[in-house]
């Protein structure tokens, strides 16, 4: 099971393009890891945070658990924020063959680029749409064949089960006052390939489809949900480029008196309103640069955007764009990232696609985000 134990390690560095550090052990166990981060913040749309020349603060303890016990992958991480703690994701998985592998739990759903459609602390606009690094409860197949990768995945529901939790990391469908929807029963299928050009040159070329559907707590009736996208991830030498279309659609079964526009989404412990119909565009691009100052050994600087077109009345459209630089040295790694956004939620907005009174107003954010992880 070395493979196994391999995989299980690449894919337990789940955060925000993190290298895997862990390496395969001949014995069987499990090993522990873990990370501490602090994060300094200034909001230019936030007064009193101004004021104070912004905050400092501890913003994550996490644990992880990886490795194998006989000839079966078990991966879990567990998370504390400000406020409130929730699962990242548990799985148990079992290897095949060098060509295919199947996990069962709260895994991390196969959509568009993976592992991750951008490069900076904020991840893209669609993350916060739950199209990207969302994890949800079900069983996945991943088989390569050649220079293709397939993945298979069904999901019963999101990593809980109590639609009116918002204290959670990936965004899903959250309950609360007259919006009763809930994601169940859903279906992945992505197919990837990966051409290579040269030694340090490829392009993978991938489709994505998604499919479920959405049961109403109120009229008890279900309706449902699709999303599809097609995307390029590029690795030229020292740089790295992402491009990305998906159209999504949820049509929910709600009662007389609530619109259908927009539906109720939630983590981090805030539920907010997102457009239920739209396109999302996603264009970003990094490079990557070995440096030897003193304990800084690498630097990725990128630019990231996202622009969210809503499909529905009443709406109006959402861009976000990260500038940045990510900054390695021994196991700390460090993000230094200024976020504007404009009718964004996370950067200043009140939703995601809503015609608010913010909608036509740019706001940013200067963050450092400084993790240690061990």
């Amino acid at each position: 099971m070395k493979h196994g134990r391999i995989y299980a390690a690449a894919l337990a560095a789940t955060l925000l393009s993190l290298p895997a550090t862990t390496t395969a052990q001949e014995e069987d166990g499990i090993n522990f890891g873990g990370a501490v981060r602090l994060n300094y913040a200034w909001r230019d749309y936030d007064d009193q945070n101004k004021d104070r020349g912004g905050d400092f603060e501890l913003e994550l303890f996490r644990i992880n658990a990886r490795g194998t016990i006989g000839e079966v992958i078990l991966d879990a991480e567990w998370r504390r924020y400000n406020g409130f703690q929730a699962i990242h994701h548990a799985w148990v998985g079992y290897e095949f063959s060098e060509q295919t592998h199947v996990e069962l739990g709260i895994t991390q759903v196969p959509f568009g680029i993976l592992p991750y459609a951008s490069h900076s602390f904020w991840f893209s606009g669609a993350y916060y749409m739950g199209f990207e690094d969302d994890y949800d409860t079900g069983v996945k197949v991943v088989r390569k064949s050649g220079d293709w990768t397939f993945h298979t995945a069904f999901f019963k529901n999101p990593e809980y089960a109590d639609d009116s939790r918002a204290d959670r990391y990936s965004f899903d469908l959250v309950t609360g006052g007259d919006q009763q929807n809930t994601e169940t029963n859903q279906v992945n299928f992505r197919a990837a390939r990966l051409l290579t050009h040269e030694a340090d040159s490829t392009t993978e070329l991938g489709f994505s489809l998604q499919a479920g559907q959405i049961y109403n707590q109120t009229t008890e009736d279900n309706g449902d949900r699709w999303a599809v996208a097609a995307h390029l991830n590029g690795n030229y030498g020292p740089w790295n480029v992402h491009l990305q279309g998906m159209s999504y659609a949820f049509n929910p079964e709600n009662p007389t008196g609530v619109s259908d526009d927009f539906v109720q989404y939630g983590a981090f412990a805030f539920p907010f309103l997102m457009a239920a119909k739209g396109e999302v565009w996603t264009a970003n691009v990094a490079r990557a640069f070995t440096v030897d100052w003193g304990p800084i050994t690498g630097l990725n600087c990128y630019n990231n955007l996202t622009y969210i077109d809503p499909r529905v009345d009443n709406s109006a459209e959402s861009v976000q764009n990260v500038t940045g630089c990510a900054v390695s040295a021994g196991g700390v790694y460090a993000y230094f990232d200024w976020i504007a956004g404009r009718n964004m939620w996370f950067a200043g907005g009140d939703g995601i696609g809503l015609d608010g009174g913010s909608a036509g107003k740019w706001r940013s954010r200067f963050n450092i985000n400084i993790g240690y992880y061990f």
